[in-house]
Parts: C-alpha cells; sequence; structure tokens
C-alpha cells in the first residue's frame, strides 16, 4: 500500500475502479518510477476518478481530457498560469492511466501518414531516396499540411495543378511562414509530386511547375558564424565542469560533438557497446549515409566518457550510452541534446547562427579545413559519401577574403 494514513486508505479504496488503478500503479513500479512517482499518481487519479464522475471505464479522446483538465484546475474559481503544475499532472496521469488500459483515443501525431498514399510516400522515401528518419519525418508532415488544405479547400488531388499549388503556398505566406520555409515546403511538394505522378495519382508535369519563392543568399556578419570559434568550442566544453550528473553527461556530449562532428541523431543512437576503452575506439552509425565509422579515442574524450559513465550515468538496462537525468531511465532525447549546447551558448554570450550539436558539427569542420586537412578527409570524418557538401561548412574570415582581394596578377604574365 502506497498511502499508510487511513482516512487516505478508504479513500483509495472506496473510489470507483479500484482493480484498474493498482494495476496501472504496478505498471508504473516496474517501469522504475519511485514511489513518491507512484502515490503522486494514486492521488490524481482518485481527482480524475471524482471530476470525471467514472464509475466503469470507457473511451476518451485527447480533447475532452483537456477540456476536464481545464476545468478542474478551476474548480476552486480562481487559476494561477504560473503554477498550473496540477491541471499538467491531471493531464499526464489520465492520459497515461486510459492509454496503459487501451481506452484514449490519439490523433494521429504530425509524422505519421494519414492515408495509404502516404504511407507509399513515406517508403518510397526511406527504400529509394535513402532519406533520415528525421528528414522523412518532415517531408511526411509537409505533406499532411498540403493534403489536409486540399481536403478543406474540396479539391482532388487528381484534379491539382501548378496554380493549386501556388494558391496554396500563398496560403503559407499568409499564415506568416517565411519565404526560406516556403521555399523548403515547396522543394518538398516538388518531390512529392514527381512520385505521384509516377503512381498517375496526378495529372502529369506539374513536378516541373512547383517553384517557391527566391531566397537571397545569406548575409552573414563579421563575427557571426554558422558553428563558433573553436576557442569558443573550448570555452563551451570548460564551462560542463561542475560536480553533478548533469553536467558530467553535457561535458561527455560536448566532447563527442566537436570532436567527431556528430548529429543530435548519432548522439542520442549511441550505445554502451560502441565504446571500447581498451581498444581506444568508438564506433558511430551516420544517421545519413548509413555508413559506421571506427575513430580513436583522444585521452580527453576517455576521461569524460568515464567520468560520466562511472559516476553519473543512471544504473539501468537501457543498452544507449545516454540516458535521461530523472526516473524513469531511458535514451536521451535530441531536445536535450538541444538544450546541451544552447544553454551553454546563450550562458557564455558566444556569437552563432546555429546553437544546436550543428554548431559543433560547422566547428569541427571549418577547424579542420582551416588547418589544411584534405577536403576529402573531412567529408570521411563527417560522414559524407563523396565531398560534394564539405563547402556548405566552409566560413571565411574577413581577413582571409582581404588577403585573396590584394593578391596582384602583375608579373604572373609573360
Amino acid at each position: 500500500m502506497l498511502v499508510t494514513r487511513p482516512s487516505a486508505v478508504t479513500r483509495h479504496l472506496k473510489a470507483p475502479l479500484l482493480a484498474e488503478r493498482e494495476s496501472y500503479l504496478e505498471y508504473l513500479a516496474t517501469q522504475g518510477r519511485s514511489r513518491m512517482s507512484q502515490r503522486d499518481a494514486g492521488g490524481y487519479l482518485l481527482q480524475v476518478m471524482g471530476h470525471l464522475k467514472l464509475t466503469r471505464l470507457r473511451t476518451f479522446r485527447t480533447e475532452e481530457l483537456r477540456l476536464a483538465a481545464h476545468s478542474w484546475s478551476r474548480r476552486n474559481g480562481h487559476f494561477n498560469p504560473k503554477t498550473n503544475y496540477g491541471s499538467i499532472a491531471f493531464m499526464r496521469y489520465a492520459r497515461g492511466w486510459l492509454r496503459f488500459h487501451g481506452k484514449l483515443i490519439e490523433p494521429k501525431k504530425w509524422n505519421e501518414p494519414q492515408d495509404a498514399r502516404v504511407e507509399l510516400y513515406k517508403r518510397y522515401l526511406r527504400v529509394e531516396l535513402g532519406f533520415a528518419n528525421r528528414t522523412i519525418d518532415s517531408r511526411v508532415w509537409d505533406l499532411n499540411r498540403f493534403l489536409t488544405w486540399l481536403t478543406d479547400s474540396n479539391v482532388r488531388l487528381k484534379a491539382t495543378t501548378v496554380a493549386t499549388v501556388e494558391r496554396y503556398l500563398d496560403h503559407l505566406g499568409a499564415e506568416g511562414w517565411k519565404p526560406r520555409t516556403i521555399s523548403c515546403a515547396a522543394e518538398h511538394l516538388k518531390v512529392f509530386f514527381r512520385f505521384a505522378e509516377r503512381k498517375r495519382w496526378t495529372r502529369q508535369g506539374i513536378s516541373n511547375g512547383v517553384f517557391g519563392p527566391r531566397i537571397p543568399s545569406i548575409v552573414r556578419g563579421e563575427s557571426i558564424e554558422r558553428g563558433p570559434q573553436w576557442n569558443d568550442v573550448q570555452r563551451l566544453i570548460n564551462s560542463a565542469s561542475a560536480d553533478n550528473p548533469n553536467d558530467r553527461r553535457a561535458r561527455a556530449v560536448l566532447v563527442l560533438l566537436s570532436s567527431y562532428a556528430l548529429r543530435t541523431s548519432e548522439i542520442c543512437r549511441l550505445l554502451v557497446s560502441d565504446v571500447d576503452f581498451s581498444e581506444r575506439i568508438i564506433t558511430i552509425r551516420r544517421s545519413k549515409s548509413w555508413i559506421t565509422q571506427r575513430f580513436p579515442l583522444s585521452r580527453e574524450t576517455i576521461n569524460a566518457l568515464r567520468c560520466y559513465i562511472d559516476k553519473a550515468r543512471p544504473k539501468s538496462a537501457s543498452p544507449n550510452l545516454f540516458l535521461t537525468i530523472k526516473e524513469p531511465y531511458g535514451p536521451i532525447q535530441q531536445a536535450s541534446v538541444y538544450n546541451i549546447t544552447r544553454t551553454r551558448i546563450n550562458r557564455l554570450g558566444i556569437e552563432t547562427v546555429n546553437k544546436g550539436a550543428h554548431a559543433l558539427r560547422h566547428a569541427c569542420a571549418n577547424r579542420l579545413l582551416r588547418t589544411g586537412t584534405p577536403v576529402p578527409k573531412v567529408a570521411s570524418l563527417l560522414g559524407h559519401v563523396s565531398s560534394r557538401y564539405v563547402g556548405t561548412y566552409i566560413q571565411h574570415s574577413m581577413d582571409e577574403l582581404r588577403s585573396v582581394s590584394d593578391f596582384r596578377l602583375q608579373g604572373l604574365w609573360t
């Protein structure tokens, strides 16, 4: 029994759906939740029972639960949005309990195919084009949004024309989308229409007429780069030096990002078995090229990883190297990796366009190129199959460009 006070025990036993509530609390225990968390869940489930007047389980939609949580948070006639923990917890435990019993009807996620056509297109992106999962999610989201707009506009896909697509892009602009984002959505639709024309879902030739707004080249300030300078990268790593699990994990992540130019997804997918301290080797599976690479471990990397694994990594059966700080322990999420870099970059006042893991990827590649490392070797480190896209990472300072402009051709001609 999680509660011991007689009044609390009586309230727990007399509330409806006792067996269903206790089975869910047992499930939370198997997931590694603490007794305090289980007791918290039990208390909120009693509130859910009372507010929804449940005597038997029935299906709920997410929106219905959200309205119930909103109503419950105002049960005393006042509401403080700054302390809205109760409403959030009510929603979280109600949704988790109903999902556990299969009684929650959830809307499809933004990156899930809405129909068979999107499912086939998603398979095409994965199998034939070999796109990474995150890229596929973005393309599916764009397509779901476009098809939903077609339905709302009473336009069938078979009757879609280039003018229809242009009206959709104008609609995105009216909603406040930036020209660069609209241009990206247009490119995504162009790929879809090529696929749709092959399947005879649409008229032929639409893909050739889909163009987004023209985007002027990015003009960067003299001191603002896409990635930080290398001395700022060292400052970033040294800022994670406190004796706590959060900083130990952050230091290991930052060292790996800056040493091997990893993407966020590659950090999240690293396994404990990928680090071989005896051979001083780390194995990395690249997200986009699907290749597996093995790199030597530097002394700094070994120290950071050992410090994290021995002193900060939670005891968990999960094979992933980087885990969450709080229970229930599971693989670190991409948002957490972004926060590790962004919060420290902002705190140190480092000027850079990118503030996520990609900032350190740019910094690593740019440092190698500036020190004279051959482009094919830099491409290999980045996990690129060819050297074609390495130019994206090249950043020139104003002093470097002045040295080129001051170069004189006089004397070279005979």
